[in-house]
């Protein structure tokens, strides 16, 4: 079963749209949180389950997501983005877990894609995204992006991986504001997980922090926080 973790802060105006996109997936079964997934287990379907974990905002994130009754909702006054994935995997049954952003949608098919690695318990990775505006400067910017993450093991927007693996690097350090994703992969990576990237499927996530912050600007900020030191701040933008 894939588990989806989607830590949500501040997120109304795009949480239903990813919500509803996960749950048009074809060929996919979502087992809600008082149900049994043995009981759907021939159903000839991948198994999937959605929880939410909302930090409160100033706008209605979670009222948005309590419109969706097999989202398993939970919401409260979290430190962060680390603790909130990990109070989601720590409520997740599946084999495998997907960490994804409240403004990212799934390509169809990609729920099922996961779901071939269910009997994989050495794996971490990440996807091929794509931007959610079609111009020349953020096809650009994904296209390097993409070839960013194949090259040094790094992800945006999503993380996929089995539960053994979450289980021993202990999940995302919840007192780092930024980089906790780089440095969740890595853990993982020196207790010998192997690194996937999915060339063949993709995602479509915001361009809103490139479009608001600037490009050049927002890249050569995650570059310092990947050859040097994680920001000790991370603006919000919504």
């Amino acid at each position: 079963m894939v588990s989806i973790i989607i830590p949500a802060h501040e997120e109304e105006k795009y949480i239903s749209i990813s919500i509803e996109d996960i749950f048009g997936q074809t060929g996919v079964t979502f087992i809600g949180k008082d149900e049994n997934p043995g009981d759907f287990a021939k159903s000839g379907k991948t198994l999937c389950e959605l929880t939410v974990v909302v930090t409160h905002g100033n706008d209605d994130t979670a009222g948005a997501v309590a419109k969706y009754p097999e989202v398993n909702l939970i919401a409260d006054d979290f430190s962060g983005v680390s603790e909130a994935r990990n109070v989601g995997a720590d409520v997740s049954r599946g084999d495998v877990f997907l960490f994804l952003d409240a403004d990212t949608i799934l390509k169809d098919g990609f729920l099922k894609r996961l779901d071939e690695f269910n009997n994989a318990a050495d794996f971490i990775g990440t996807s091929k995204l794509l931007p959610d505006i079609n111009t020349a400067k953020a096809n650009f910017f994904m296209y390097c992006n993409n070839i960013a993450h194949m090259i040094s093991k790094t992800s945006m927007a999503l993380i996929f991986c089995h539960r053994n693996v979450y289980g021993v690097v202990g999940g995302f350090d919840e007192r780092m504001p930024a980089g906790e994703d780089l440095k969740f992969i890595n853990i993982a990576l020196k207790n010998r997980a192997r690194f996937k990237y999915l060339g063949d499927i993709s995602a479509v996530t915001s361009m809103r922090r490139f479009e608001t912050n600037g490009y050049i600007k927002t890249a050569l900020e995650w570059m310092g926080g990947y050859f040097f030191k994680p920001a000790e701040h991370y603006d919000v933008v919504r």
